[in-house]
């Protein structure tokens, strides 16, 4: 029996089974190669709906003459226009130094000048002293009230604003603001100038308010880069930190916080190594020798440095020797400063002065080639300091005391003084230019954020960490300054001093004024980099109001990297005059969600007067454009009013200035720029050379042909998009699943028909900085569908909508881009297509069979665009990775590829949500005014502002009590990995296969066929194993932008690029160079009775108050 039955079973399953399964084979092959076909075949007819021919022409019979894009000659009309302007600022800077340096001569010095001496003295900070606030007035130009007849000035909250030096400094600077005015006067487009004192404040014209957020300013003006790299050569700096167990606690945390405050003095120009020692030496982190400091490598540095502990004993010759080491490895190396060398040593004192190694390893040098060496003695209760003290006065440095928190920033930057020694004995013409930054004043939350995550560890109980500190970038986005030292020539003074730096900001915007944007186009676009390969400006570079200054990016951290751009960058940097290049490269879509390659010419050649270059790249489609002469008239100002008023479509025009005197911003929306330009041109008749603009004649030619054909579309197909059931012939049923049409020209304009799906268009209102108009150029012979976007899933009440759209070349003469026409269908319109290609005589599965098959159509970034099951509508715009990971998987490789791309310059969120229970054990103090200023001609007016305006009291009243803390969230920079698909162009027409999706017990049969003339791939697949889900991580299937760390392997294992060696002159050493007040102001012994008495009356007067 039991054998009869196993036959039987046989039977049915070997016999019976295809008969049944009949008409429910998955499609092979030839069947996809069919569907994809008709697939095609009606897509080509939508240029019914478009037009694309008929637009063509339209624009042909419009074209009279074409002008050639000379990339050359644009680029260096481009460069000296950039020249003259900025060579205009350095001789205002000029001017300003000149007066600068006679007023300083001239000036009497005198011990008993008072704050009421001054004359028109404001205060930056303070808006009542002399009615500030009253003479500011609003200012466009400066984004804020100014005052442009004054300078205000900024004093540091732990200078004694009241110090002899402070205030005869300001009397004699006070003279900069009669030429501070005359530079505003003769030339409209310079902006902040400002003095930088080397006593620490700073005079800024126009006058204006110090505006920051929070009560605590840390900004001192000698702390910016555009100070450091101005007033003195170039670095290589050693920081030697003694990690030996005498430093446990307080002192380590000190020194921890003074590394921090050293990096943030250092620029882009300047190298460094941080060395650790105790009973030997060894470099901390993995960087192994000295490394440029740019933004990443002081971040790095800055992290593992407050790693270090303290123990064993100090051997202090051994870091020297160790320290000697590192400088003679780099002696021959490319990538170094070459200027000045030093060691910054921090320790807590010690009886070894390392007079055995200075005598081996730098006193046997010749003077000019000795490295200087700064001290510092750490603590509270340093040991013994006279030895490192003897250190830095043998090795032309300065040994300075910080025995607490406050005292670091007024101790770290005085070695900047001593190294501009010889720069300011030489008295040379020192012009600098500083890359680009967000902003010309405010402090650096580099150090910022430093200082606050240190006070966390000490004292987190501090108001100060209830507040978040940041500074207003004065809103003129990123800047450089071309900065000068003022040199000290007075009779009486010092000569080997600088009094400060002066300072000029121009905006990056201002020298884009100067791009050549009309003959550009869309995808054309001008950059600038300096001597070591940092942007100063470009596209892609991104500015956020709410984060701290922009970190140093380089031309290959922008753009996509290949051997070619090596080589441009290079040469850029070299400063090669009328370079060009061309050469295929990837290129990302303005929205990154694209990625496409492209042949481009690449054009550069340098800025005068800058240590710049600057670069012009044209797509491979911007070689012609349309040449209109015939001037703007009057009548065709009436004629263009009436088109604008014209009510069958919506007029979007994009926020251009399309005549001379026009106030348009990008802010603007469409309907406000339309209303705009119609009161213009009513006017037209006051001004009519106002509107003979390249935008405003290409404007009247487009409104022309896209008025015509509108009508001519609603004539021909008589589209009626109000009521499109009325409508009965096949045409109809289009336009019933057609909810907008759409024209984008050249010009600017956007027509949308009907006017009620205007709103959907008005997020494109510019055509060209819209990622669909540039890719339907690059792609000027496809249809280009498009998604919306979607990270996540699509709410139940979204109807999901598809773009489609192509490039219109106009070819009279020459071919250009002139438009892109295109319409917004439904998706429910694409899967009636899919459902009609795929109908067949039953023997295979079709798109209707949603029970069985799965019909997608994916775009060239991967993306869904039409999905044949209703499950899967609220898919539509995603990443097919998250839509069915294990068929991305299987598509990956051979349809698809990849490129990786890491975002030097996105922004995270640091929701802030710390908390710490620690007891308070000890303050540091807040600043170091007790042992700075305590004398008796001092005494009595510095303590009292010391306690008032410090609050001294809790230097030496600790509360005992526990500290909870939550910080407000904020942005800040980091680091974000995403990946960008394209075809594969080596994959060609169609891949089949089977997916073993979670077991082998399921399996899926899948298609994929490309769709000729368009940017999609047609998809079959079975359905969905069921209780099986995969997910894209589980596939390795990156897209979205995800926050990184980079490893510490990644960066240093990083090879250094190529940057311009010597890149100015170097002025590290002058023979007349003495060493005055080497030993630091705490040399001499404060008496303790003093400072007994001193603690005794500061805590009577706090509890008093």
């Amino acid at each position: 029996m039991a054998t009869s039955y196993h036959i039987r079973r046989m039977f049915l399953l070997v016999f019976l089974l295809p008969i049944l399964s009949a008409g429910t084979n998955m499609p092979d092959k030839e069947n996809v190669k069919s569907w994809v076909e008709s697939l095609s075949r009606n897509i080509e007819n939508f240029d019914k709906e478009l037009q694309v021919s008929t637009i063509r022409k339209k624009f042909d019979n419009q074209t009279t003459a074409v002008e050639e894009i000379d990339g050359k000659t644009l680029i260096q009309k481009m460069a000296d226009q950039v020249a003259q302007m900025l060579g205009n600022k350095t001789e205002a800077l000029k001017k300003a130094v000149e007066v600068a340096e006679s007023a300083a001569a001239k000036h009497n010095y005198s011990e008993t000048l008072q704050e009421s001496n001054l004359v028109n003295y404001y205060k930056s900070k303070d808006p009542t002293y002399n009615n500030f606030s009253s003479i500011l007035a609003s200012n466009e130009k400066f984004k804020q009230p100014v005052n442009t007849s004054v300078s205000s000035v900024h004093i540091p909250v732990e200078i004694y604003e009241k110090d002899p030096d402070i205030l005869n400094a300001l009397k004699w600077s006070h003279a900069l603001d009669k030429v501070f005015r005359e530079n505003y006067d003769n030339d409209k487009e310079i902006l902040w100038q400002y003095f930088g004192s080397q006593t620490g404040f700073m005079r800024s014209f126009p006058a204006s308010l110090w505006k920051m957020t929070d009560d605590v300013d840390l900004y001192d003006v000698r702390r910016r880069p555009w100070y450091t790299q101005g007033s003195s050569s170039p670095k290589d700096m050693l920081i030697l930190i003694d990690t030996s167990g005498s430093v446990v606690g307080q002192s380590l945390q000190l020194m921890i916080v003074a590394v921090k405050s050293i990096l943030d003095t250092l620029g882009e120009n300047d190298f460094v190594q941080i060395v650790k020692f105790a009973d030997k030496a060894e470099t901390v982190g993995c960087m192994k020798g000295f490394v440029q400091a740019n933004y990443r490598n002081k971040k790095y540095l800055s992290r593992v440095v407050g790693n270090l502990s303290a123990e064993n004993m100090a051997n202090i010759s051994k870091g020297l020797e160790y320290a000697f080491d590192q400088f003679d490895k780099f002696e021959n190396s490319s990538e170094a400063a070459h200027c000045n060398k030093m060691i910054m040593l921090l320790t807590d004192g010690g009886t070894d002065n390392g007079d055995e190694v200075f005598n081996r390893r730098n006193f046997n040098r010749p003077l000019q080639d000795r490295v200087r060496v700064f001290t510092y003695a750490v603590g509270q209760n340093p040991n013994p300091t006279k030895d490192i003290a003897w250190m830095a006065c043998a090795n032309r440095g300065r040994f300075s005391e910080i025995p607490a928190m406050g005292a670091i920033r007024a101790r770290v930057q005085e070695y900047v003084e001593v190294v501009a020694r010889p720069l300011a004995l030489k008295h040379t013409d020192f012009v600098k230019w500083t890359s680009s930054y967000k902003g010309a004043h405010g402090p650096s939350l580099d150090y910022l954020s430093h200082l606050v995550t240190d006070r966390r560890e000490i004292t987190s109980g501090d108001d100060f960490l209830q507040r978040r500190i940041k500074r207003d970038p004065r809103g003129l986005g990123m800047v450089v300054t071309v900065t000068l030292p003022v040199y000290n020539k007075a009779p009486s003074g010092s000569n080997q001093t600088i009094l400060g730096v002066m300072g000029i900001d121009v905006t990056t915007e201002q020298m884009q004024r100067y791009s050549p944007t009309w003959q550009l186009g869309p995808g054309g676009y001008t950059f600038a980099i300096n001597t070591n390969g940092y942007i100063i400006f470009h596209p892609r570079l991104k500015i956020s109001d709410e984060i701290e200054d922009t970190p140093n990016l380089d031309f290959l951290d922008i753009e996509i990297e290949n051997d070619k751009k090596k080589q441009l960058r290079k040469k850029m940097i070299d400063g090669e005059m009328d370079g060009q290049e061309e050469f295929s490269t990837f290129v990302s879509s303005l929205d990154d969600n694209y990625i496409l390659e492209e042949t481009r010419k690449y054009y550069y050649t340098p800025i005068g007067n800058t240590t710049f270059s600057l670069g012009l790249v044209l797509p491979h489609y911007q070689k012609y454009i349309m040449k209109i002469d015939a001037d703007f008239t009057e009548a065709k100002a009436k004629e263009m009013i009436s088109m604008l008023k014209e009510q069958n479509t919506a007029k979007l025009l994009a926020p251009w200035k399309y005549y001379k005197s026009s106030m348009i911003t990008e802010n603007h929306n469409s309907s406000q720029v339309v209303e705009d330009l119609i009161s213009a041109l009513q006017n037209y008749s006051q001004n009519p050379g106002d509107f003979n603009t390249n935008e405003m004649k290409q404007l009247y030619v487009d409104m022309n042909i896209s008025n015509a054909h509108f009508l001519m579309i609603k004539d021909l197909m008589k589209l009626d998009f109000i009521n499109p059931s009325d409508n009965s012939s096949d045409d109809s049923q289009t336009a019933a699943n057609t909810t907008a049409l759409f024209l984008a020209t050249y010009g600017g304009l956007t027509t949308v028909y009907p006017q009620s799906e205007s709103a959907q268009m008005e997020k494109y209102r510019d055509p060209w900085t819209s990622a669909y108009f540039r890719r339907a150029l690059h792609y000027d012979q496809k249809y280009m569908f498009h998604a919306p976007y979607t990270l996540g899933p699509l709410d139940n009440e979204t109807t999901p909508t598809v773009m489609v759209t192509h490039a219109v070349m106009s070819t009279k003469e020459q071919k250009k881009p002139s438009a892109v026409v295109g319409m917004v269908v439904t998706h429910d319109y694409l899967v009636n297509l899919m459902n009609m290609m795929s109908e067949s005589s039953g023997s295979v599965y079709s798109c209707k069979d949603e029970d069985n098959v799965i019909c997608f159509l994916v775009d060239d970034g991967a993306f869904t665009v039409a999905a044949s099951h209703p499950d899967y509508n609220e898919q539509i715009g995603r990443f097919l990775g998250h839509v069915d990971a294990g068929l991305m998987a299987q598509l990956y490789g051979e349809v698809y590829l990849r490129i990786e791309e890491v975002d030097y310059q996105a922004t995270c969120i640091d929701w802030g949500n710390q908390t710490s229970a620690a007891p308070l054990g000890f303050r540091i103090p807040s600043v170091t005014l007790l042992f700075e200023f305590l004398t008796f001609n001092w005494w009595n007016s510095v303590w009292t502002w010391a306690v008032v305006n410090l609050n001294v009291y809790s230097w030496f009243s600790p509360p005992p009590m526990t500290a909870a803390f939550q910080m407000e969230p904020k942005k800040y920079i980091c680091s974000k990995k995403r990946a960008q698909y394209y075809f594969n162009p080596k994959f060609k027409e169609d891949v089949h296969g089977i997916i073993y999706p979670c077991n082998e017990n399921c399996t899926r049969d899948y298609v994929a066929r490309l769709v000729p003339k368009t940017n999609l791939l047609f998809v079959v697949i079975s359905s969905a194993c069921p209780d099986c889900y995969e997910s894209a991580k589980s596939k390795d299937l990156i897209q979205e932008p995800v926050e990184m760390e980079i490893a510490d392997q990644d960066i240093c294992n990083q090879t250094a690029r190529y940057r311009k060696n010597k890149q100015t002159n170097c002025y590290d050493f002058d023979e007349r160079e003495t060493n005055p007040g080497c030993g630091g102001p705490l040399s001499t012994q404060v008496s303790v009775l003093l400072v007994m008495v001193a603690t005794l009356l500061t805590i009577t007067l706090a509890r008093l108050s």
